[in-house]
């Protein structure tokens, strides 16, 4: 099987790798912002998301880390004994 019909023959089980841009439209975090938070110095805070580096210029962020993200930032209603 040739590379292009391998491809195709892709299942959709595959990892989805989101760009930057596609995060950011999603979220409303700012491209920006996305970029501070790989810095060496964000990153030893615990600021940000993991990602995959393809290279210098070609990073990516996995959908389960978006996922895992999103849900760490989730904040419960309270009973509204603490006002």
């Amino acid at each position: 099987m040739g590379d292009a019909a391998h491809l195709l023959s892709m299942t959709d089980d595959r990892i989805r790798l989101w760009t930057p841009r596609e995060l950011s439209d999603f979220t409303g975090i700012p491209v920006r912002t996305l970029a501070d938070w790989r810095t060496t110095r964000s990153r030893r805070r615990g600021l940000g998301l993991p990602f995959v580096a393809l290279s210098p210029r070609n990073v990516r962020y996995r959908e389960e880390d978006i996922v895992a993200f999103i849900a760490g930032k989730l904040v419960a209603p309270t009973d509204g004994k603490d006002d």
